[in-house]
């Protein structure tokens, strides 16, 4: 049994997955997922922030009851990651040194492009898609996006673009600005003639458990579930006319979703508009998984 932790820390969550690396099939089971909304880049200016304290004790109070967690099991590696608001913090080499201090645990700030490269090959690990996947990962700091354009050399496209859907709450934008911020950053981005968009992340993996009525979140029921344009646009409808605690009250959203979940929305349908897309199909498999792949390749 080789037995992996990853570890990623988010914007907007600080999550871990325990899971069990089958060489010969190449397949992963899951022992053990946990979720903590810590919130990491609250607050921070675009493209100048720093960490608040009391965002970074909160995540690394998260980690080390992930820590305690990790003592039950015999891991074989331990992998923690982080994304855009460690990228863009100024402060980043204090962080580090915190957790190194606290834990004993190197944290690796990966690229946008390495991020978009790990959840590509999360999500599309056992998915039934029809064409070529275009992989989008809607985070709290940033989206990225990525297709593969040449299975054979393994080619593939990749942007970074720094709007998520805690950075969009915290300084909301028309539509019309964020088509514009879709335009100048994906002009260089074409699609192949049969595309099918896969959706990763909290936004993503909600809006199917919404659909669904889960009031118990079930990873199996949710993964390669497809979800139409215009139903997405009448759940954003509904959702937008509520209060945050009203939508806690509404099955599939869960606590630490409430308040961001219509502006991860919002950056879903306008990218779906954009590339006047009629469906999107989730997968609950991201980033978490794909660093296990990536590291047995």
């Amino acid at each position: 049994m080789a037995l992996w932790a990853v570890m990623d820390i988010g914007t907007n969550s600080c999550r871990l997955l325990i899971a069990d690396y089958d060489q010969e099939a190449e397949k992963l089971h899951t022992l053990h997922r946990a979720l903590r909304t810590t919130r990491i880049g609250l607050g921070m200016k675009d493209g100048d922030g720093y960490l608040n304290l009391t965002a970074m004790d909160r995540t690394v109070q998260a980690l080390m009851e992930y820590s305690e967690v990790l003592q039950h099991y015999p891991i074989k590696k331990v992998v923690l990651l982080a994304t855009q608001a460690l990228r863009a913090a100024r402060n980043q080499k204090e962080f580090k040194e915190k957790i190194k201090g606290r834990l004993g645990w190197d944290l690796e700030i990966i690229s946008g492009e390495k991020e978009a490269r790990f959840s590509y090959l999360g999500a599309i690990q056992g998915l039934a898609v029809t064409g070529v996947p275009l992989v989008i990962d809607i985070g709290g700091g940033s989206t990225e996006f990525i297709c593969q354009v040449d299975k054979g050399n393994k080619k593939y496209q990749v942007h970074s673009l720094p709007l998520g859907a805690l950075h969009l709450w915290e300084n909301p934008l028309s539509d019309d600005i964020i088509q514009r911020r879709l335009a100048e950053a994906l002009v260089d981005f074409s699609l192949p003639q049969k595309v099918s968009i896969v959706g990763v992340g909290g936004t993503a993996t909600t809006v199917a458990a919404v659909k669904l009525g889960l009031g118990n979140y079930a990873a199996e029921k949710v993964q390669g579930l497809k979800l139409s344009y215009t139903e997405l646009k009448a759940m954003y409808e509904k959702l937008k006319e509520m209060r945050p605690e009203e939508r806690l009250q509404v099955a599939g959203i869960s606590p630490g979703r409430e308040d961001i979940i219509v502006s991860g929305m919002q950056i879903l349908i306008n990218i779906m508009a954009y590339w006047q897309a009629q469906q999107v199909m989730v997968s609950d498999q991201d980033l978490l998984q794909g660093a296990i792949f990536s590291n047995n390749q």
